[in-house]
């Protein structure tokens, strides 16, 4: 089913008696922090045991950060933070997420935790950015998972990984590096903490591939049984990844990492996140790994936005550009590279289209404001410039702080004063802008069109947290199709994000069995752009339409 270099996990390294500890070379300067991992894995629990060690201040006290937030999801898994050196105590404060760390001056801290699952029932979107902590693997990120002293993004320091003591058995992929018979479970960084902070930890039974993306080494940790093989993936990742590479004119990744673990449901979740050198993905079991392709060319785009653009300052007034512009350009490069056809592409400019109005989320509002931009970009340098060179004019400045100030600025070098106004007013939180009618010319044209709005009428992601229906909206299509508080779910959920023009579906126990309640989930028609095709021009020469 595999290629020749497939590895079980099974096969991979194990652990040797009494666990070795590593022999770390001195750092390269700047503090040093030394993080000790030893999951211990038992059929009811898996608890992931951290040590981490550092050089205290001369100060006898100092702030220590505890995961507490990510993706939007309150973390509740880091718990029984304790002092293991002398003369050490760890004291509450009121700041979330915030501790103090009273110590010996200028002496060494040692302080222990556990990370543990912090959801219950079936694993579901947005359980993914808490620590998956399971019997059968661990995944983690910088961000979830580590505590560690205060540091500013660009401090300069030396972390130590010592994975030693995972289970007999257990494969190791992380940002760092991949375990193989000939690797240690030693690894090491040295660098800005950024990468740290925003690093990928996964170990567990997975199956290990080694492969090429170009001429460029890449990992693939995979878990579980899909439709497709473990080629099939590989394969839609160097079509996903070389797309991305290919537009930033950019290889210069001497290591990538990327994971594929199930969702406990049958289809209908999907989710990836972009890392330091990897990004993970996460799919429904019944999922087509070809169906997400654009998801494989998002996440790899945001190795280039934000990453490679500087530090942020301050995210969520960015959003529109990092997450927004990136959803844009997801779509927008496999119709470039022909992976999509333009029927298909103009029904997702139509689909992010009708996320805007009245929108204050920017991701919502970044497609529209990228058609937009790239149309004036190409009008106001009279086809000489377009949305590109602002992509990778952010890149070559990212010596510089990522603000809205300096891309607002970087898009400003190619428009009018006009439209640089028009391009400010557009980034403030609840504004609408739309390109015109010729944005996708000669093979698309835009019409203002009455368009039902999506309105799902019940809080999806609380329902199906509590596996219960939640959050009815009174009189909306939802309430009027018979969905009511309380009631269970027990079955197929079927529901297409931002398609009111798709069924939903919801099936609920009503005590005599399970009942599925189909319905459009429109709420009241807005008017607003959208684009057709050009069926003559199209018809004429579909390879002249692909793509700007």
């Amino acid at each position: 089913m595999n290629r020749a270099g497939f590895q079980l996990a099974l096969t991979l390294a194990a652990a040797t008696a009494g666990y070795s500890q590593c022999q770390f070379q001195p750092g390269r300067g700047g503090q040093i922090l030394t993080y000790t991992f030893e999951p211990t894995v038992t059929p009811g629990e898996t608890i992931l045991h951290v040590t981490l060690k550092f050089h205290g201040d001369p100060a006898t006290e100092e702030e220590i950060d505890v995961p507490s937030e990510y993706g939007g999801e309150p973390l509740h898994g880091v718990t029984h933070l304790r002092a293991l050196s002398p003369d050490t105590a760890i004291v509450e404060t009121n700041l979330p997420g915030v501790r103090l760390v009273r110590h010996r001056p200028d002496h060494a801290v040692v302080l222990a935790y556990d990370v543990v699952k912090d959801w219950t029932g079936r694993f579901r979107h947005p359980d993914e950015f808490h620590a998956v902590i399971m019997p059968e693997y661990i995944e983690v990120n910088g961000a979830n998972a580590l505590v560690h002293p205060k540091l500013s993004a660009k401090t300069p320091l030396t972390v130590y990984f010592d994975w030693n003591r995972l289970p007999v058995g257990w494969a190791l992929a992380t940002s760092f590096g991949a375990e193989s018979p000939s690797d240690s479970r030693c690894q090491s960084y040295s660098g800005d903490w950024i990468a740290v902070q925003q690093a990928l930890f996964t170990a567990g039974a997975f199956r290990i591939h080694r492969f090429q993306i170009g001429a460029r080494p890449a990992v693939l940790a995979i878990r579980g049984e899909w439709t497709f093989s473990d080629d099939q993936a590989i394969a839609e990742i160097q079509r996903a990844v070389g797309i991305v590479r290919d537009f930033w004119h950019d290889d210069n990744v001497p290591y990538f990492l990327v994971t594929l673990k199930p969702f406990d449901n049958d289809s209908g979740d999907g989710d990836g996140s972009a890392f330091t050198n990897a990004f993970w993905v996460y799919l429904s079991r019944r999922d087509s790994i070809s169906d997400a392709l654009w998801l494989l060319i998002h996440e790899t785009f945001h190795e280039w936005d934000p990453l490679r653009m500087g530090i942020p300052e301050d995210s969520n007034t960015i959003d529109w550009f990092s997450e927004g512009f990136v959803r844009y350009y997801s779509y927008l490069l496999a119709y470039r590279a022909h992976a999509i056809q333009l029927p298909e592409y103009l029904q997702t400019i139509n689909s992010e289209l009708r996320d805007v109005p009245g929108s204050a989320v920017g991701p919502a509002r970044g497609p529209a404001i990228a058609l937009w931009l790239d149309q004036q970009i190409r009008r106001d340098t009279a086809g000489s410039s377009s949305l590109d060179n602002v992509m990778y004019d952010m890149v070559s400045g990212a010596a510089k702080p990522l603000t809205q100030t300096r891309i607002l600025e970087t898009a400003g070098r190619y428009l009018s004063g006009a439209s640089r106004a028009a391009l400010a007013r557009a980034v403030e939180p609840g504004s609408n802008i739309s390109a015109t009618e010729d944005a996708l010319a000669p093979c698309g044209y835009g019409s203002i069109d009455e368009i039902a709005t999506f309105q799902l009428g019940f809080d999806l992601a609380a329902s199906k947290a509590v596996g219960s229906i939640t959050g009815v909206e009174p009189g909306g299509p939802a309430f009027q199709a018979g969905l009511r508080n309380g009631q269970t779910l027990a079955g197929r959920l079927s529901v297409y994000n931002n398609q009111p023009e798709e069924i939903a579906i919801v099936t609920i126990d009503t005590g005599d069995g399970p009942r599925a309640i189909e319905y459009y989930p429109r709420g009241a028609p807005v008017r607003l752009m959208q684009y057709h095709l050009n069926q003559e021009a199209y018809a004429a020469n579909p390879a002249s339409c692909q793509g700007k």
